[in-house]
């Protein structure tokens, strides 16, 4: 029987498919894998929608909640907080028990958190509740993002062809940002005033919901009967044995340092981009809708595209450092014009090539990490980037909002950050500096990543020494037909 990891045969459900062993069938995928697919990008979706839910609305969110600026900029920093513990948990629990049974876990826990951001904004609740309420609720939908986040990989080798793989990845990794993106359409649109927030949080956690039924009901499997390649058939290291692997790769922690560094600029872009350019004249609907759609609407056709030139060549290395060089570049154009009133079009150019080329190197650095730890779980090496990301992105989000400076009074005659339903609580702050610092750190880490980064593509290699083996009568399907078709969960 194939053991889970590579999928126990309790893990399939009894009497709808039969496990053989992988020398009597070949290697097959299942029609199955698409349907996985799309509940994992709708959970990652719907997980961003709660991560920045306040960041477009930022300034009204603080009006609604009767609360300043920086605890409203908290309500993002507790998902990065929260991160690091819980991602070392899901890494265990994706890499050692299986992918169906955190998924599932994760899904609850997002659901759940929605519910209970919803219930901080109803009438009636006592007003010394409403903010512990929502941080509550937030909390435990940010303990589900690490489920999320760091099972493409896994999904991604234990279900999909070799030649699928950096695509599957790519989509899945990908859902988060564009539930970013729905955040920057959606919530200028849904809370045009403050009292409007409970209707904003209930349209926004209707992803939430779906995705929880789709992932219970439906996700029957952590792996399929049959592996749809070699290295998905391999056992991966341990846990812990994995984690020593990894901290003895110089090349794999410089990786860890540079795509960890690219995930913390992209957070914390989303995070502050409103309260960055509302002081020069720029009003949410033009942050939100249009340069976070552009810039995460572009971006998810670059990373599709990404994806599949980097299964088509496997110039994984190439790719990744293209991306972060012309982001780089971007940003640096972006700190330029930032500051500069009625720089529409530019600035939405600027964000639009960031997006493009910047938003594929997160899930093309996973697939990166896959192939320089291998046989390391996929989860666990993806998941330390992930959590490289995010202390990076505590660090920047905490210090850079720390330094930026009140605006001046000849600037508040054209400041979009503030109205008259808002009130006096909130102050306006110039984000020149702290943008000027974040673009410094990018282009410090780029030199990093370009210079010194190096890497064999251990999987790949493994991979092609198996299908030599195999075609001399040696390998591990030696003498069965390998099928790659696309065969119904049933006939296995």
């Amino acid at each position: 029987m194939i053991m889970d990891n590579y999928g126990s045969a309790n893990d399939v459900p009894v009497g709808s498919e039969v496990v053989l062993t992988t020398t009597e069938t070949g290697y097959r995928v299942y029609k199955r894998r698409w349907f996985l697919l799309a509940t994992l990008c709708i959970l990652n979706l719907s997980n961003a929608l709660a991560w920045l839910s306040f960041g477009p609305v930022a300034y009204k969110a603080a009006s609604f909640y009767n609360t300043d600026l920086d605890t409203i900029n908290w309500l993002s920093v507790v998902f990065m907080i929260t991160g690091i513990p819980c991602g070392i948990v899901a890494t265990w629990l994706i890499d050692s028990i299986g992918l169906r049974f955190s998924i599932i876990l994760g899904a609850w826990l997002n659901s759940i958190g929605c519910v209970i951001r919803m219930i901080s904004a109803v009438d009636g609740i006592l007003p010394s509740a409403v903010l512990p309420l929502l941080f509550i609720g937030q909390c435990i939908a940010a303990f589900a993002q690490p489920f999320m986040l760091f099972s493409p990989t896994k999904l991604a080798a234990l279900w999909f062809r070799e030649d699928q793989r950096a695509l599957a990845n790519m989509l899945a990794t990908v859902a988060n940002p564009l539930g970013i993106m729905l955040c920057n359409i959606l919530s200028p649109i849904l809370l045009p005033k403050p009292e409007d927030m409970l209707f904003m949080l209930g349209i926004e956690s209707i992803p939430a919901h779906l995705a929880v039924l789709m992932a219970t009901f439906g996700w029957w499997s952590s792996s399929p009967p049959t592996p749809p390649t070699s290295s998905a058939a391999t056992d991966s290291e341990g846990f812990w044995a994995g984690v020593k692997i990894l901290f003895r790769k110089w090349r794999y922690l410089l990786l860890a340092l540079t795509v960890g560094a690219g995930i913390a600029l992209f957070s914390v872009l989303t995070t502050l981009l409103s309260q960055i350019l509302c002081p020069w004249g720029y009003d949410d609907f033009y942050v939100g809708v249009v340069c976070g759609t552009v810039l995460i609407g572009v971006g998810f056709i670059g990373a599709g595209i990404a994806g599949v030139i980097v299964d088509k060549t496997k110039r994984f290395t190439e790719v990744t450092k293209l991306g972060f060089l012309i982001a780089v570049l971007a940003l640096v154009a972006f700190a330029i014009l930032h500051n500069r009133p009625n720089q529409w079009v530019a600035i939405a150019v600027a964000c639009g090539v960031f997006g493009f080329f910047g938003i594929p190197v997160y899930p093309i650095g996973n697939e990166l990490a896959v192939e320089t730890t291998y046989p390391v779980g996929e989860a666990t090496s993806s998941g330390v980037v992930f959590m490289s990301g995010q202390l990076q992105g505590i660090i920047l989000v905490l210090v850079l909002q720390s330094i930026g400076t009140e605006i001046p009074k000849d600037q508040q005659t054209y400041q979009k950050c503030a109205s008259e339903n808002l009130g006096p609580a909130t102050a306006v702050y110039d984000m020149s500096l702290p943008v000027y610092i974040m673009t410094g750190y990018a282009g410090v880490v780029l030199l990093l990543f370009l210079i010194f980064f190096r890497t064999k593509y251990r999987r790949l290699l493994a991979e092609q020494e198996d299908a030599a083996q195999t075609s001399n009568g040696t390998g591990f399907f030696a003498g069965k037909q390998v099928t790659d078709v696309d065969t119904p969960e049933k006939s296995a």
